[in-house]
């Protein structure tokens, strides 16, 4: 059942005093020196929508902020509110039930939603090759490749839809799934739990966890090693842009104005990441900085790859749902060329 709008908002967003804290730095960062929010001074007839962001706020939504705070959104008739998420299974079900008009998600989310009725698609990529891999902690293992996983504890988020192709995945590379032993962990212990040996490997992600992972072992006084899904044939793409069938069919100049703004924010944060740091830590001062920082760098680096279209290619994503019928999902599945579409990716360089 749909939630109420408003009740939904208010648990979406971040505690109370962390928005208080957020408003006096955002006042003090204005008063230094800073460009007030363009975003501030929208037009009531504009358009009001709200982006969700998968997760809490991080390094890779920076192109969001910075698309509202230098007016992007305003520019082309928007208001966007940006609010948590909490995966990407959930983030594909509440964007189909309308709680809100996009989201970030990623390919195999929207398959498995399809799969059971759902409406939505990608829209545009961000992380344009797989940022997903399997870390582990060098002085107590040495992993190269899928093989060196057999006989281990193998962690990752319960929201993480890449689990679902772990198993064919590591078929694919010659390793039975029964000689990795896969456990679910609440996504906020996933770090902890590597670094302090209660498993041996886990899932971590660059523009996501991999700084966080970094961190952590520093503390520990251990060191971090990591192989990536994508160089091992798992060659699929990461989260991207999704919006809402309904909104594609009865708004598509909202799905247009969205993207253009949004992709213009984004090249600004990867021309100067230290500008876009500064914006977005202004709505979330509690940040780390350099986790933040790197989360950013690294997401520029991903939506550098396919030569920076953000446009998704067919045969990748139908190579999602191979994997995933190969992993037992998807039985019959024939709606591939639903899963995306690429109408309303800017088109020409962002200003």
């Amino acid at each position: 059942m749909t939630q109420p709008r408003q009740a939904f908002s208010r648990r979406a967003l971040i505690a109370p005093p962390l928005v208080v804290a957020a408003i006096a730095a955002l006042t003090l960062w204005s008063a230094f020196g800073g460009n007030a929010p363009r975003a501030a001074q929208a037009v009531e007839s504009a358009r009001q929508v709200r982006f969700n962001m998968a997760w809490l706020p991080q390094g890779s939504m920076a192109g969001i902020f910075v698309a509202m705070d230098k007016g992007y959104f305003a520019d082309v008739g928007l208001d966007v509110e940006p609010v948590r998420g909490f995966g990407g299974m959930r983030t594909a079900n509440e964007l189909d039930q309308g709680m809100f008009e996009f989201a970030y998600l990623d390919p195999l989310s929207v398959a498995l939603s399809r799969s059971k009725g759902g409406k939505v698609r990608m829209i545009g990529g961000i992380n344009m090759r797989l940022p997903a891999g399997a870390c582990f902690v060098k002085e107590r293992h040495r992993i190269e490749r899928p093989a060196d996983l057999a006989g281990l504890r193998f962690g990752a988020g319960q929201s993480s839809m890449i689990q679902a192709l772990l198993p064919a995945w590591l078929k694919d590379n010659g390793v039975d799934p029964a000689r990795v032993e896969q456990i679910q962990l609440d996504p906020a212990i996933v770090v902890s739990s590597l670094v302090e040996g209660r498993i041996d490997a886990a899932e971590c992600w660059l523009g996501n966890s991999m700084a966080l992972f970094d961190k952590a072992a520093k503390a520990k006084g251990v060191t971090i090693g990591r192989i990536a899904y994508a160089d091992f044939g798992l060659d699929v793409y990461g989260s991207g842009f999704a919006t809402q069938d309904r909104l594609i069919e009865q708004e598509p100049d909202v799905v247009r104005a969205f993207l253009k703004a949004a992709y213009r924010g984004y090249a600004d944060a990867a021309r100067d990441p230290e500008a876009a740091l500064a914006i977005i830590r202004a709505h979330y001062p509690l940040l780390d900085e350099i986790v933040t920082e790197r989360q950013l760098r690294e997401t520029a680096e991903l939506m550098a790859a396919e030569g920076g279209s953000h446009r998704l290619d067919a045969r990748k994503i139908e190579r999602t749902v191979t994997y995933l019928q190969a992993s037992g999902q998807l039985q019959g599945f024939d709606q591939a060329p639903q899963l995306f579409t690429n109408t309303f990716i800017p088109t020409g360089k962002q200003p």
